[in-house]
């Protein structure tokens, strides 16, 4: 039976709700006026009559208990699913257009759509593959294809292509080397362009650039890696990762790389190895990719 129907039968009977948002107890059918006793948990099930509401309130459930009021705009009589992994509330910003259910059932109706850029937390993972997310609103709803959106959780999903044997990489990791490249060249080239008054002077312009290495965040996620960063050393490069380093070496090699157990890819004559981050590079990731002489 619908709430409105229940709510004006003439010997009402208590149902059961589940709370679909971290709801209001009150003291009161009403908005206006009431006070807040307390909140219903997110999924917590209640017991009570439907009781009507007035103007823009609309209805009420009154707790069989006697704790209250709860508005039928936080309630649903379809139980919230089982969460069988936590996902500790992590904060995730959407990548694209993306749908939210208010259920897992395939008749949901649709709750909200994301744009890019909009943040949501997530909750965890149900066993038909949805993640319950909470809303910048305070709602609660799922996102279908929890294994594609966790494989992305680090950002946008891109592709990295690597040589171990040139230090060079491709795509959009290649463009951005490419680009700080550019800057380094520009950078020297108005140095040398340069009058200085003594030559102690143009030394002193020189070492302070000279050696310096070249940082740039990046939220980007690779099968299921977070890449953080990457730098433009003297004679190398960096790209990082916000995974431990077993984890990052795990993925290379299901990509195919030869990757000894000290991190070091094999049969080149360059460096290229995979090791935790220390000093400056800490700060932009915990493990490092880095190749170069």
């Amino acid at each position: 039976m619908p709430a409105t129907e229940a709510g004006e039968a003439s010997n009402p009977e208590a149902q059961i709700f589940f709370a679909m948002t971290d709801a209001n107890l009150r003291d009161k059918p009403t908005i206006s006026g009431s006070a807040i006793l307390g909140k219903l948990p997110h999924g917590s099930q209640v017991t009570g009559i439907i009781q009507p509401g007035s103007g823009v309130d609309g209805g009420w459930l009154e707790l069989s208990d006697g704790n209250g009021f709860v508005a039928l705009v936080n309630l649903s009589q379809i139980q919230p699913p089982v969460l069988v992994k936590s996902l500790n509330d992590q904060p995730w910003v959407a990548d694209g257009f993306i749908d939210v259910w208010a259920t897992t059932l395939s008749d949901s109706t649709l709750l909200d759509r994301l744009r890019e850029g909009a943040q949501v937390t997530l909750v965890g993972t149900t066993a038909d593959n949805f993640i319950e997310v909470k809303l910048a609103d305070g709602r609660y709803g799922y996102l279908a294809d929890a294994p594609s959106i966790l494989a992305r959780i680090g950002g946008k999903a891109i592709a990295i292509g690597f040589n171990p044997q040139t230090c060079a990489f491709s795509g959009e990791i290649g463009a951005e080397f490419a680009k700080i490249g550019g800057q380094l060249r520009a950078q020297w080239q108005a140095l040398e362009a340069k009058e200085f008054a003594s030559e102690s002077a143009r030394q002193k312009a020189y070492a302070a650039v000279e050696g310096k290495s070249k940082y740039l965040r990046l939220r980007r996620s690779f099968e299921g890696l977070s890449v953080t960063g990457l730098a433009q050393h003297y004679e190398s490069q960096s790209l990082y990762f916000d995974d431990a380093p077993a984890k990052v070496i795990e993925v290379f090699r299901a990509q195919g790389f030869a990757i000894g157990r000290d991190g070091l890819f094999k049969g080149t004559d360059l460096y290229a190895g995979i090791a935790a981050t220390r000093g400056e590079g800490a700060a932009y990731g915990k493990t490092e990719l880095g190749c170069g002489v």
